[in-house]
């Protein structure tokens, strides 16, 4: 594992007396950050006001989250802590009056994650952090960002006993959750109307294990715009959360009306039934806003946010966790990148910027088309009256449900997905299967592609032509870009790349640099092809099909562009 140098004065303080980063919150996001962080050489203070364990919400991890989690070294923990294995989610969801199944992994296969109890699951994860060498406080409470010359310059924070105390740091990372200690200051913009929600939840205990397999998986349900959620928490299926979720504009009642409604709401969703027979409330009922919200900026000058500091989607899919630790994990990448080569820092925080926002919208517009759905009311008529449940292929039935797409859309826009995945596979000697975590590939794939479609429409490009004038579209360049690694790598990496308007960047391939030597030329269709063709040493006229399907791809991409034919050409001699 690489790790930073030592860089201390010569009495042995640390740089400018500053710790590198303080990490403010010590929830998933807050406590991978600084793990990894300290993993690679950092000297990091994590600052906590709760004491823990503190119970929260959020119990259902995602594969995406857990892979995470096993990076940091939190796995073999995590699994002695008998959490329910997240085999699968059954949904009854809209006007589909039959319940249909997801399965995460087959029957005989390793869970792909886990439901978790956060009381637990959030100490196991700060306990790592502290065992990778990162200092954790608990019951200290951060007032406020200090900053000198425009930057970030450390914290404002009020120990247990009371003692007000001005700590130090280069970096500050904001994860101190929907209070948004810099986020709540930055402003922040809300997420569409459909987001606009409250949750009420609670835990439920049984005295008796029920059959097994009988409560294994998460159920969902989404109808006449109310929506439900049951997840598991522990192998023995004895414990559950239990959430509701309503539109905000509908209100809740005050808190000594909560439990009063919760209950009533649950006894009318007649799917929970079953699951909560000889079950009773272990604990509170707990409500919360839930109404999406993304911060205007995701990093700055000595400052970065992760988890719902920086943005939060939606309770019942839980992505919370999982952006958390993906920011946790990112934004430590940047700050090492940062610590190791100040000169990265403007574009390292423009890469977390991006990226952060991009799963935000990606998300949004999944929850978007989850509760349009859930708004549809039951066709008329009974289950029996319908005849018996058909058979559905439940991976597709739930991407058609979050996409947004018809089912015949659906599985021409997934072949295209899946034609693109397994090229890129097939380049990194990898595999690839359609499960949860590629199904969310498959959407921001699918979104952004619409976003592109979009974006080449609204450019109004004219047919292209044997004398159309070839340009590089606006906002293209081609120069050292800095990409996130795969597997557990510190830093970023710098490569050779075209990036366009949106922030999309490609690896200099050949064809690529040739492609972009003579499109900068501004030349006519055919001189752009004869030089490339020239520069590629391939006979023009096996070439031709090749040149045009790279324009095309290029211009699908915000690549390149072109002029009608007939206008001046600015071609420079060759």
């Amino acid at each position: 594992m690489a790790r930073l140098p030592a860089r201390r004065k010569e009495d042995g303080e640390p740089v400018n007396g500053n710790r590198d980063v303080i990490v403010v919150g010590g929830g998933p996001g807050g406590a991978v950050c600084a793990s990894a962080l300290a993993r690679h050489g950092c000297r990091v203070l994590l600052l906590e006001e709760a004491l823990f364990p503190r119970d929260h919400v959020g119990e259902s991890l995602s594969p995406a989250a857990w892979d995470v989690i096993q990076q940091l070294g939190a796995g073999d923990e995590l699994r002695a802590a008998r959490f329910a294995p997240k085999a699968g989610a059954t949904f009854a969801w809209g006007d589909n009056p039959w319940p249909w199944t997801v399965a995460y992994q087959a029957p005989d296969e390793a869970p792909a994650t886990y439901q978790v109890r956060r009381a637990e699951f959030d100490a196991i994860l700060l306990r790592a952090a502290s065992a990778a060498g990162a200092e954790v406080r608990l019951g200290w409470r951060v007032n406020e960002v200090t900053c000198s010359s425009g930057r970030a310059a450390g914290v404002l924070a009020t120990s247990p006993d009371g003692q007000a105390q001005r700590l130090a740091a280069s970096w500050v990372v904001d994860a101190s959750g929907a209070a948004g200690l810099l986020s709540s200051s930055l402003g922040r913009v809300p997420g569409p109307p459909e987001l606009e929600n409250a949750a009420v939840w609670a835990r439920w205990r049984r005295d008796e294990e029920p059959r097994a397999g009988e409560y294994d998986n998460s159920l969902l349900v989404g109808r006449d715009g109310t929506c439900y959620w049951h997840y598991p928490l522990d192998d023995r299926a004895r414990m559950a959360t239990v959430g509701v979720v309503v539109p905000a504009r509908s209100g809740l009642p005050p808190a000594d009306g909560l439990e009063a409604f919760y209950r009533a709401a649950v006894s009318s969703c007649s799917e929970l039934e079953p699951l909560l027979s000889g079950a009773a409330l272990d604990g509170p009922v707990s409500a919360a806003d839930a109404c999406a919200y993304a911060s205007s900026r995701m990093a700055g000058p000595g400052w970065f946010l992760v988890g719902d500091a920086a943005c939060f989607i939606d309770p019942l899919l839980t992505p919370g966790v999982q952006l958390a630790v993906q920011h946790g994990i990112l934004a430590a990448q940047c700050l090492v990148t940062v610590i190791q080569q100040s000169a990265a820092e403007p574009e390292s925080i423009d890469l977390y910027d991006h990226a952060v926002r991009r799963e935000y919208e990606t998300f949004t517009r999944l929850g978007r088309n989850l509760y349009r759905a859930a708004a549809l009311a039951r066709p008329g008529g009974t289950r029996a009256q319908q005849g018996g449940a058909p058979e559905v292929n439940g991976q597709a039935a739930f991407l058609s449900l979050i996409s947004g797409l018809p089912r015949a859309e659906l599985g021409a826009r997934l072949g295209s997905f899946i034609g693109y995945r397994k090229a890129a596979a097939a380049a990194t000697g990898s595999t690839i299967t359609l499960g949860e975590k590629e199904g969310y590939s498959f959407l921001t794939w699918l979104f952004h592609q619409e976003e592109l479609a979009r974006a080449r429409t609204g450019r109004r490009l004219p047919e292209l032509g044997e004398d159309s004038v070839l340009t590089l579209a606006p906002g293209v360049t081609m120069g050292e870009h800095l990409f996130v690694p795969s597997g557990g790598d510190s830093t970023l990496l710098r490569r050779t790349a075209a990036s366009n308007r949106f922030g999309d960047r490609f690896l200099a391939a050949p064809e690529l640099v040739a492609l972009f030597a003579v499109l900068g030329a501004g030349c006519p269709y055919g001189e752009a092809q004869r030089r490339f063709c020239e520069a590629r040493l391939i006979p023009e006229g096996a070439c031709r099909a090749e040149f045009r399907n790279w324009i095309e791809v290029l211009a699908d991409h915000a690549l390149v562009e072109w002029r009608p034919a007939g206008q001046e050409a600015m071609c420079d001699a060759s």
